[in-house]
């Protein structure tokens, strides 16, 4: 059977599921690398869903072409174009006009009788100010429904 959109969506919800656990505290249980990377993975498979519905035999020839203007006339979306496009590169991207990059981690442990507890507060710097990076995420994801359901390919 061959691969479709539905799998990459999936996999992007999972990545927010991780970030979410770790914007509300979760175990502490690996190197604090590795959570930045959960956060860099969440926003690569945010963009690259855009890829899979272009790619996609099952999606509309008609949806397909929609995708990029979707991303386009999305704020979070372009932010987040920007950002995959980044960490892919290794140079700055600006579709979305606002210089967007990663900027302050503030992280914060719970130490007590049970186990360690961990969170990070991660920001994206723009040219308009900083952004909570887990409330753009929130965005990407809600961007992301809003275009799969107007276009009935979620329900």
């Amino acid at each position: 059977m061959p691969a479709t959109y539905q799998e990459q969506y999936a996999r992007m919800r999972r990545w927010y599921d991780r970030f979410s656990t770790l914007a509300q505290g979760r175990p502490h249980d690996m190197p604090s690398e590795n959570y930045l990377d959960e956060i860099y993975a969440f926003f690569q498979n945010c963009h690259h869903l855009k890829e899979w519905i272009k790619n996609d035999p099952t999606v509309d020839a008609r949806i397909q072409r929609a995708v990029e203007a979707h991303i386009d006339s999305n704020r979070p979306l372009r932010l987040c174009a920007d950002l995959c496009n980044s960490l892919k590169h290794l140079e700055n991207w600006n579709r979305s006009g606002e210089g967007p990059h990663f900027g302050r981690k503030q992280f914060g442990l719970a130490l007590g009788p049970g186990p360690t507890t961990i969170n990070l507060q991660y920001e994206v710097e723009t040219d308009t100010g900083p952004i909570d990076a887990f409330a753009l995420a929130t965005e990407c994801l809600e961007a992301w429904d809003a275009f799969l359901t107007g276009n009935g390919l979620k329900s």
